[in-house]
């Protein structure tokens, strides 16, 4: 049905009425005389129906004692039709569809995703250096491979990062903590890593060469099972790799918090700024930005155009939301002022934790700042699963590095 109707707009049609007597007998005949007519509606006493451009033209030929009445007249034959009579439109038209196809060929606006402790600044400057900034060129950027691997060794507090193109928008995606799992065929070969820093408990190999050992430092994206083998008296091979590694971890959060319990009372009262984005220029659509509110809460969305799923064109609007609210405080001791401390830290470092994660020790300590402040601290040790698997770039066949035999001295 939907390639039907872009066929039709296509080609252009027309939306017929027909009145008079033995009206019915048109669509018969239209049917006989081998025109396409669709959409047929009965409406009081005419019928309704759509027929196609090519056909309407040589309508005329049936003879009939029935009236045809064109009520509207679609399609793109129309609609370039209507377009010639008004040059300028066409012009902007054409205009606006040039600006828009060259416009797509540049990165106007870059996305980060990344835990919340990462020095954004960071990522911005290592992209920049990677030739990934507002206004480059796509078809002379760097594979993206080769900007995640740029932006990695120039950020330091970052173990994991990947570049996607997105019609002109770049999303860049980085970890912190945790390097993800990579998702590949089982025959793939690939080496056991670990996911993040901790001391290896033990190993179990199931397949692939073990290279750490227990109670060894290791770093995220160190290698711990190696799926490469390399004989001296025959060729090497490559394996996918698969064990469990498990390690003592430690986690550690800390903030400062107030003796008070704070809550919102949000007043009903909204402000909003429209900004219209136009490739890396930003268009204020309001004349003052001055906030009325002391308190509040500001939210900004984003509605980007696009054609289809990811294919951004560097066009869309910004909404900044300012919510006003006026602030309760509630006097709390400074035994439950800590407790509420550890919890939040606590449910902190649970979001760091990789799957089956077993708790070994926990200390949480503190200390008054001042009269109304108290800095909490929560270490937690456990032991985790940090092995994953990742690829090995280059398959290939190992040469043996000297002809010795197996059993040779």
């Amino acid at each position: 049905m939907f390639f039907a109707k872009i066929f039709h707009f296509l080609n252009g049609y027309v939306i017929l009425s027909v009145t008079g007597n033995n009206k019915e007998k048109f669509i018969s005949k239209s049917a006989e005389s081998g025109y396409k007519i669709f959409d047929i509606e009965y409406e009081g006493d005419e019928i309704r129906a759509k027929m196609p451009l090519a056909d309407y033209r040589r309508i005329l030929e049936l003879a009939g004692i029935w009236k045809i009445k064109v009520n509207k007249r679609c399609g793109l034959p129309f609609f370039i039709a209507r377009l010639k009579k008004k040059r300028g439109v066409l012009a902007v038209s054409c205009l606006f569809i040039l600006t828009l196809t060259a416009g797509s060929q540049f990165i106007w606006s870059i996305d980060y995703d990344a835990d919340k402790d990462v020095n954004i600044k960071n990522i911005e400057t290592a992209a920049e250096l990677a030739g990934l900034k507002i206004g480059a060129f796509k078809p002379s950027l760097k594979k993206p491979e080769e900007m995640k691997n740029i932006i990695l060794n120039r950020a330091d507090d970052i173990c994991w990062c990947w570049v996607y193109l997105r019609g002109t928008k770049a999303v860049i995606r980085v970890r912190k903590s945790v390097i993800p799992p990579e998702i590949f065929d089982a025959d793939t070969p690939c080496d056991i890593i670990a996911m993040r820093n901790g001391i290896i408990k033990r190993v179990i190999t199931q397949k692939g060469r073990l290279v750490a050992e227990n109670n060894q430092a290791v770093t995220a994206g160190e290698t711990i099972i190696s799926g490469t083998f390399d004989f001296n008296d025959t060729k090497g091979y490559q394996v996918h790799s698969k064990g469990i590694v498990e390690a003592y971890t430690n986690h550690t959060k800390s903030g400062t918090y107030k003796q008070y319990y704070c809550y919102k009372t949000y007043t009903g009262r909204v402000q909003r700024f429209l900004t219209l984005k136009l490739y890396k220029w930003q268009i204020p659509l309001y004349i003052k930005d001055r906030i009325r509110f002391e308190n509040y809460d500001s939210q900004e969305r984003h509605f980007d155009a696009r054609i289809g799923r990811n294919n951004y064109i560097g066009i869309g609007l910004k909404i900044n939301e300012i919510k006003e609210y006026e602030t309760q405080k509630e006097p709390i001791s400074y035994e439950t002022a800590v407790s509420f401390a550890e919890k939040e830290l606590e449910r902190d470092i649970s979001h760091e934790l990789l799957q089956r994660a077993q708790l070994i020790s926990k200390n949480c300590t503190h200390e008054r700042i001042d009269e109304e402040t108290v800095k909490v601290t929560v270490t937690m040790d456990f032991i985790e699963e940090i092995g994953t698997e990742k690829r090995i770039e280059e398959v290939n066949v190992i040469e043996p590095k000297n002809n010795q035999s197996a059993g040779g001295d």
